[in-house]
């Protein structure tokens, strides 16, 4: 009889359950598509508008109608925005997110022009660094403090000083995670430290902030091929390392290790790796302006259908898949080679 129960309620409770989640993504598919209105009493203040996302980001918001405060690190970056969106409500600054007094001028710098009626709506902390050198024996402290110097602190800096302005309007606070931010890659240390670290703290502020009425959305792109997966830029990131180290510690690793890496890493990026950033500047926008924003945006084909998934895998079946994708034992280092060849001596 008890059998018989368990059974029925399993045939019961199991197509209820997919159909209450069935209904919920159709619910979500049309209730996703209300956006808010009012662009033109709406401000948002970008950061890392220089180029890549940052930059597609603030002409988007700019030609629809927001009024843009676009921070650039560079004033090059700051002249050719200028350029590219003159007639547009785009206003340029500058900003080092890595500097406390940077992101406090950007703040005195929005509120001396912020026109009247406009009222500051989103905070996109878009700025971000690829810290990505090579394994965690090649990288140092430094390299380390650098990456969550810009990739979390630079986050958590520029949502601090507009908190209490996004509290007034009830608006966003959107910040760029990573994949990286959910698995971590093998030889990604300093990036991945990082992006997990914006991750618990949007995860922390987005439930702090909800009785205020403000709503805090993370996004995860995959790999796109922007200026941050250059294949001269890893080349150079991996050099400035391998040439930083000890004759000792480069002869363990062996000049063939270091090649096999770099091309090994740039050909398979570069092999799923998207080049429609829109993907990204779409779910920007998308949190930005929807009237029910998602907490998180998984950006990329290789987010939804890798990543997503394989972060549900046990850690040992992780190891496995990445030890494959790396080209398993192709290229050892010459400490490792030397090892196996005494076992088996």
């Amino acid at each position: 009889m008890l059998q018989f129960l368990l059974g029925l309620q399993f045939t019961v409770s199991v197509p209820l359950v997919f159909g209450v989640i069935a209904a919920y993504y159709i619910a979500r598919y049309f209730w996703e598509k209300e956006t808010v209105d009012n662009y033109e009493k709406k401000a948002v203040f970008i950061s890392g508008c220089d180029s890549g996302f940052g930059r597609a980001l603030a002409i988007k918001c700019a030609k629809a109608g927001l009024t843009v405060f676009a921070g650039c690190l560079t004033k090059q970056g700051e002249e050719t925005l200028q350029a590219e969106t003159r007639g547009l409500p785009m206003i340029t600054c500058p900003l080092d997110v890595t500097k406390d007094e940077s992101v406090a001028e950007a703040r005195k710098f929005v509120d001396k022009n912020l026109k009247k009626g406009i009222k500051l709506w989103a905070v996109v902390a878009n700025a971000g660094v690829f810290t990505c050198y090579g394994p965690d024996d090649w990288c140092t402290m430094d390299d380390y403090k650098f990456s969550v110097e810009v990739n979390t602190f630079g986050v958590v800096r520029c949502v601090q000083a507009f908190m209490d302005l996004i509290k007034e309007s009830e608006g966003r606070i959107v910040a760029v995670s990573s994949v990286a931010g959910r698995v971590s890659v093998p030889a990604s240390g300093p990036y991945s430290v990082a992006k997990y670290g914006v991750e618990a703290y949007i995860d922390c502020i987005r439930q702090e902030t909800a009785a205020y009425g403000v709503k805090c959305s993370l996004l995860e792109p995959g790999a796109f091929k922007t200026a941050l997966l250059d294949k001269d830029a890893m080349r150079k990131r991996v050099d400035s390392k391998w040439n930083a180290m000890t004759p000792a510690k480069r002869e363990a690793w062996g000049d063939e290790f270091k090649e096999w890496f770099i091309n090994n890493w740039n050909n398979t990026l570069h092999s799923f790796g998207s080049s429609n950033i829109n993907i990204v500047v779409n779910n920007y926008f998308h949190a930005v302006t929807a009237k029910f924003p998602r907490c998180r945006y998984l950006c990329g084909l290789d987010a939804i259908v890798f990543f997503l998934p394989f972060s549900l895998l046990d850690a040992r079946i992780q190891d496995k898949i990445f030890e494959l994708l790396a080209g398993g034992k192709e290229v050892l280092p010459n400490d490792l080679k030397k090892k196996l060849a005494k076992k088996t001596a």
